[in-house]
């Protein structure tokens, strides 16, 4: 992405790559090289709290992820969906009955995280910290949007407090995507890793993500915390490329895709974007 004389450098990155794959990194080392600072995709999260305070927040935390009242998961979902989800438990989750204590959609990320590992495939994305290690090799000094919470205490009850009906949806969305999904990972992550954008473009990608936040625009905290951060690394790319010649900045490669994605918002903004 350029603006007169000066260039922002985009990655898109990919979650779920193989756990022993290698992807070529020379062009974006060699495109550090000449950055002046990078922007990671995700941002440095500060709550305000001290030790104790971080104590009590993890165990409210904790208990925020369990179904009111004791309830079982099969209490929210419908017959043929826990029917479903059964059969996955039953072969990435055996043995851990603790799962049918979390709300659905803790319940759909562990399974979710579940499965990914036992299709060897890394459950986070492995190519952030990657490209931070090769910026400080670099010297490159790296920019990290921060999101200060001011009462995560306040927000955490906000969001336990929703009827665990709404995260049906997004239980529902992760099971189809297990279902369906895992052999489409392996081809996906082989185009990202040579740059096969028009690939990436042609294979189905169920996103259940966007699903699944959409049960936490039921919480006011939530979903401003939620939006403020995506705005705020918009707001900080544009900042890079003004003051800088030549920047490096990570964002998710199918939010970069999007119609409605950051690229698309720079485009009608009158930058000029490049691909993907």
């Amino acid at each position: 992405m350029t603006r007169g004389d000066h260039v922002l450098w985009l990655l898109g990155t990919l979650n779920h790559l193989p756990k022993r794959m290698t992807w070529r990194s020379s062009e974006v080392d060699a495109a550090l090289a000449q950055s002046q600072q990078l922007l990671t995709s995700g941002p440095s999260v500060s709550t305000g709290v001290g030790p104790i305070g971080a104590i009590r927040l993890y165990m409210q935390w904790h208990r925020a992820q369990k179904n009111p009242d004791r309830q079982k998961l099969n209490s929210w979902l419908p017959a043929p969906l826990y029917a479903r989800f059964e059969v996955l438990k039953a072969r990435f989750d055996a043995g851990d009955n603790s799962i049918e204590e979390l709300r659905p959609g803790f319940a759909a990320l562990r399974l979710y995280e579940r499965a990914v590992d036992a299709a060897g495939m890394t459950v986070h994305d492995g190519v952030e910290p990657v490209v931070i290690q090769l910026a400080k090799r670099r010297r490159v000094p790296i920019d990290r949007v921060a999101l200060k919470i001011d009462d995560p205490s306040g927000a955490l009850k906000e969001a336990s407090a929703l009827p665990p009906s709404v995260e049906v949806d997004c239980l529902a969305a992760t099971v189809t995507r297990i279902e369906t999904d895992l052999p489409s990972m392996q081809e996906r992550a082989g185009a990202w890793a040579v740059g096969n954008v028009d690939r990436l473009r042609a294979l189905p990608y169920p996103n259940q993500r966007e699903v699944c936040m959409t049960a936490l625009e039921n919480s006011p905290r939530m979903k401003a915390l939620v939006d403020g951060a995506v705005q705020a690394w918009s707001s900080e790319a544009e900042s890079l490329l003004s003051r800088n010649r030549v920047s490096f900045a990570m964002r998710p490669i199918y939010e970069l895709l999007d119609s409605a994605g950051p690229l698309a918002k720079f485009r009608a903004e009158g930058y000029i974007v490049e691909g993907p």
